[in-house]
């Protein structure tokens, strides 16, 4: 988990000096940096061999994060950090997805609508714990979205993902709202 990491780390850095001179000039092309906060549900099974759960439904706290580049007014390409966040018996789950994403806005400038997804890996943890296992698995999201302001965008997105392993598996369902602040 260091070693992810400090790859992450070193690429975040190394995206960073190689970013466009103009950066954070107001034009969508170039060097993107987001993040959002909102609400939803976190929706779930746990699969256990050949038994699976009853459906869970916990109201979750939402955070979203993304960092790369736009080659357009209308093509974003970036790195995708989601998650989904609540509370049960006294303890706090994450269910997050990191993923390699795309998002397309029907028009260069705001106010416009825009599509947006992504695939990559999702995992479930209690951060909050000591000795606890971070569970990892495939992941993926699509969505849409409404720039309604230059910068500033409600979105809606609908995530899945199945961390787990040894045949134990977490499966998850997540619609969300958020309101999402992009720098570029």
């Amino acid at each position: 988990m260091k070693k992810v990491l400090a790859v992450m780390l070193a690429g975040l850095f190394l995206l960073i000096l190689s970013a466009n001179a103009q950066a954070f000039d107001g034009q969508r092309k170039g060097f993107i940096l987001g993040g959002g906060l909102g609400l939803g549900m976190t929706s779930y099974t746990l699969e256990f061999g050949t038994l699976t759960s009853d459906r869970f439904n916990k109201i979750s706290f939402m955070t979203d994060f993304k960092i790369g580049y736009a080659p357009t007014d209308q093509v974003e390409i970036y790195y995708s950090s989601k998650g989904s966040w609540w509370s049960e018996s006294g303890t706090t789950f994450l269910h997050s997805y990191g993923t390699a994403a795309l998002s397309y806005y029907l028009l260069p400038q705001s106010p416009t609508f825009y599509l947006t997804g992504g695939i990559g890996f999702s995992s479930l943890a209690a951060p909050f714990e000591n000795n606890t296992t971070t569970e990892t698995g495939f992941g993926f999201f699509g969505g849409a979205g409404y720039e309604f302001i230059r910068h500033f965008a409600i979105e809606a997105n609908l995530m899945y993902g199945q961390p787990g392993s040894s045949g134990d598996t977490f499966k998850g369902l997540v619609p969300r709202v958020i309101f999402v602040a992009t720098a570029f």
